[in-house]
């Protein structure tokens, strides 16, 4: 394991990029900031309108709205059409799935009733004074004078699904987890995240909505310039950890991370669709959601090359299966893309590698089946062990040992599991769904098994995907590629159809120079205790780079150099780079 005795672990919890900009912070401030603003107003009818993201606290909304003293309050609610006419509009997307919907193309004017929203109109022009109106998607059924934008991150609003929120209008608190997440990640988030993009472009102001005692807002101008400071310069994504059945103990004791958590299954720490930022202001910390950053500038965020084949979209991702004092992960297969986009509307599959961070003399990885297997024997033989609870994983699938610093590609459709007793650090070219095939015969925290989805993997295993061809092109032969004063750089790549994600190494001991060529970049420092990331002409401040975690460079932040840095200075360090080939 990782050397941990009298170390200090180091690695940053809740990193924040340091911003020169003042916010109004609390009840008193916004209400006072809005008053200040309506007085400026010269008319008979001011409209102010307070849009925001499902899962924002509306009690702190209604009670800023009643502060304001207007002639007339409406909620967006009234508008909206009830449950049962979302579910004949939208049901095709929501599925009766636990986990699996389909990716929506709706728009959220899809969701009010045009009636309705004509009658709300009718009754602001027949109302003269301040009018307030609120709630999700508001702007769609009025004309403000004053925009107010509440934002959320996404993992404030899973917790919130955890702790009984229901979906927008659903009524569904009681609902499973499960089934609420995936209604928000396949229809509910894609509305409101097309809504959202809008909105930042012509709102007054934008909310943290994040902690409920404490709102945080800025003027439109300065998140403007908070979007460009973070698509110019390198940033760290706040991490998330969280439990899981099989999850171990790694990040608990070499990073200090998930303390208060039973274990630390999931350490998601590069992947922008799920994570937030921070801003360190003057006054306040100002989080948001790390796709606000893509919605906002693209091109400079992503890269024109990447944003013109992918959109809106990061396609890389990076994040920990902490294993370590755990169990398997499931046996497991993910989409190709040609079944993502005939069943879930998907513009991609799920391509992935595994990268061994840490291991142990017990640390292995399952990785596609045994030379001769046959898939229709193979689906039986999963079938029956949903109902006889026992599955010979060693008649059907290679296990393989793995050291430090090993990495295994697996594509869309290669059945595969991280090992007990390692720290796996997964690499992603997007991703949405896994198959579950086989959990080793265990249950989930509500006391039930954990989805199995034998009737989509057996469409996707790829029967190509046996022995000899895992060891002949899915496990990296770790080849040096190119060599400088001070470093040397080995391609950590696996396979000839890996499509454009390239991941190399570098190790070094000197500074090593870096182009993003129009691309973002991930690094992940994976030997040695910190580095720091310099630019050529300035143009940015140094970043350092701890142990195991990830910075994405995008490509509007220049050329720039890495080298071993405090603890590190003088050490050999070894760092990924991990980047679209295109």
């Amino acid at each position: 394991m990782y050397e941990i005795k009298n170390r200090v672990p180091n690695f940053d919890l809740y990193p924040k990029k340091n911003i020169n900009i003042s916010a109004k912070v609390g009840f008193n401030d916004i209400v006072n900031e809005i008053n200040a603003q309506i007085k400026l107003i010269q008319k008979d009818r001011i409209v102010i309108c307070f849009d925001y993201y499902h899962g924002v606290n509306e009690e702190i909304f209604e009670k800023i709205a009643k502060a304001l003293q207007p002639q007339l309050i409406i909620h967006s609610d009234i508008a909206k059409y009830d449950e049962s006419i979302i579910q004949e509009k939208f049901g095709r997307f929501i599925t009766d799935d636990r986990v699996n919907g389909v990716f929506s193309v709706g728009t959220i004017e899809e969701f009010f009733d045009f009636d309705k929203i004509k009658d709300v109109q009718d009754k602001i022009k027949n109302t003269q004074g301040l009018i307030v109106v609120y709630g999700v998607a508001s702007k769609t059924i009025c004309q403000p004078d004053i925009l107010v934008y509440g934002s959320i991150s996404y993992q404030t609003i899973k917790d919130r699904y955890q702790q009984g929120l229901g979906n927008w209008g659903a009524h569904n608190e009681d609902e499973e987890y499960l089934r609420k997440e995936k209604r928000f990640n396949f229809l509910e988030s894609r509305v409101q995240d097309k809504h959202k993009r809008d909105i930042y472009k012509i709102c007054d102001y934008v909310i943290d909505c994040n902690q409920d005692n404490q709102f945080i807002m800025i003027t439109k101008k300065d998140f403007d310039e908070i979007i460009h400071k973070f698509s110019t310069s390198p940033f760290k994504p706040i991490p998330i950890f969280t439990k899981g059945v099989w999850g171990g103990h790694w990040c608990q004791e070499v990073l200090n991370a998930g303390k208060d958590l039973e274990n630390t299954a999931w350490g998601i720490t590069g992947f922008l669709d799920w994570q937030a930022v921070a801003a360190q202001l003057n006054n306040a910390i100002f989080e948001f959601p790390s796709t606000d950053l893509i919605l906002c500038n693209p091109k400079e965020v992503l890269g024109r090359k990447i944003w013109y084949l992918y959109g809106n979209r990061c396609p890389l991702h990076v994040n920990f299966l902490d294993t370590w004092g755990g169990g398997n992960l499931s046996l497991q297969v993910h989409p190709t893309i040609a079944y993502a986009q005939e069943v879930f509307n998907s513009s991609w599959g799920h391509y992935e590698s595994y990268y061994m961070l840490d291991t142990c003399d017990e640390s292995s990885v399952y990785l596609g089946t045994k030379d001769g297997v046959k898939l229709d024997e193979l689906v039986a033989a999963f079938e029956t062990a949903q109902e006889t609870g026992e599955f010979d994983d060693e008649k059907w699938i290679n296990h393989f040992p793995v050291k430090k610093h090993d990495h295994v590609f697996i594509p869309g459709g290669t059945i595969h599991s991280a090992g007990k007793n390692t720290l796996t650090l997964e690499i992603d070219m997007f991703c949405f769904t896994t198959f579950k095939l086989w959990d080793w015969g265990r249950l989930d925290y509500d006391g039930k098994p954990r989805p199995i989805n034998i009737d989509h993997g057996k469409h996707v295993i790829q029967e190509e995907f046996q022995t000899q061809m895992i060891k002949d092109q899915f496990i990296s032969k770790k080849q040096e590629v190119d060599r400088g004063y001070g470093w040397k750089k080995e391609r950590s790549g696996t396979m000839p159809f890996e499509a454009p994600m390239e991941v190399n190494r570098y190790w070094f001991n000197k500074t090593v120079h870096f182009d993003p060529n129009d691309c973002i970049m991930i690094h992940v420092l994976v030997e040695g205790e910190e580095a720091i990331i310099e630019s050529l002409d300035n143009s940015f401040e140094p970043v350092v780079i701890h142990y195991a975690e990830a910075v994405f460079v995008p490509p509007a932040a220049g050329q720039y150099t890495i080298k071993p840095y405090g603890k590190s200075r003088l050490q050999e360090c070894a760092v990924l780079e991990i980047y679209m080939d295109i």
